[in-house]
């Protein structure tokens, strides 16, 4: 049996799992050798010992259970950052950096329009992340805007403490609060984001996804509730003018911008992600200010 191991190559392995994504395959081959996937399409001939095939079945069969092979590696790249990962949080996916992108967006139109109250009190924009899991949204936009005062909240314990050690590790200064979505929030923001579960309890996928925490996946009412939940509470943690964004699925965009209109947000829409799907909408909180002035 050892004589045969030896003799499996790079190339050998990677065709025998033909039901598996190929990409990750060859991280999992890259994170045991210790090479680049370069090394591997050059090098197809190159054997594996022993020690590497038994890891590398190890690995194989939990990602024939879907376990993430982010949980494997221990890390998983968003927006150029590399960030902690385990079963305590969700995998941080490619769709969520539109989240990100619309968000900068609307600093940067806020940034030249500041209230005169916020120029009075010569404070930062604000940004606040509901739910952020391993604090991805949160890093992303503190590393694209130093001048920013970004929080971030969770009601995991476990969560929070995944997404702390990433802002050390990352030397990036978020400040974080345990709360279920506003409950333990004290102020006001300038933008306000959020990723929150948003997949029905009976979506068939759901078989796909156990090894992530349910609870930042699933949502009642057709994965609608949390999502209504922070468009009925968000305007009360809102500076006048400030944007509510909120990532939601595919086929949720109509629904979702019908909870912003019907919460009081002004110029609501939507956009999509790379997929070509509708991921982000977002709403602004009527300026009480200029409504004033007209």
């Amino acid at each position: 049996m050892a004589k045969a191991a030896q003799a499996d190559t790079l190339g050998d392995w990677l065709g025998s799992h033909p039901t598996l994504n190929r990409f990750d395959l060859e991280i999992a081959l890259c994170q045991v050798l210790d090479c680049s996937r370069a090394f591997l399409l050059s090098h197809p001939e190159r054997q594996l010992t022993a020690n590497e095939l038994e890891q590398l079945h190890r690995w194989s069969q939990q990602l024939y259970n879907h376990v993430p092979l982010a949980y494997l590696c221990g890390e998983q790249e968003f927006w150029g950052l590399t960030l902690k990962v385990d079963e305590r949080v969700l995998v941080p996916r490619p769709d969520t950096e539109t989240l990100v992108e619309q968000a900068l967006v609307r600093l940067e139109q806020m940034a030249p329009q500041a209230s005169l109250a916020r120029l009075a009190s010569r404070r930062a924009l604000s940004v606040l992340d509901l739910g952020t899991g391993s604090g991805a949204i949160a890093l992303a936009i503190a590393s694209e805007r130093a001048d920013a005062d970004v929080h971030a909240c969770d009601l995991s314990p476990d969560s929070l403490a995944v997404a702390e050690a990433n802002s050390r590790k990352l030397k990036l200064a978020v400040t974080f609060h345990h709360s279920d979505w506003f409950n333990n929030i004290q102020q006001r923001y300038d933008l306000i984001v959020a990723n929150p579960p948003y997949i029905d309890p009976l979506d068939p996928h759901l078989a796909t996804l156990g090894a992530e925490p349910r609870m930042a996946l699933v949502s009642r009412d057709r994965g609608l509730w949390d999502l209504g939940h922070i468009a009925a509470q968000g305007e009360s943690y809102l500076h006048p003018g400030g944007y509510l964004l909120l990532e939601h699925g595919f086929d949720q965009g109509p629904a979702v911008r019908d909870l912003l209109v019907n919460n009081g947000f002004e110029g609501v829409s939507s956009c999509r992600d790379l997929g070509g799907n509708e991921r982000v909408t977002w709403g602004q909180k009527k300026d009480r200010a200029e409504s004033n002035h007209e």
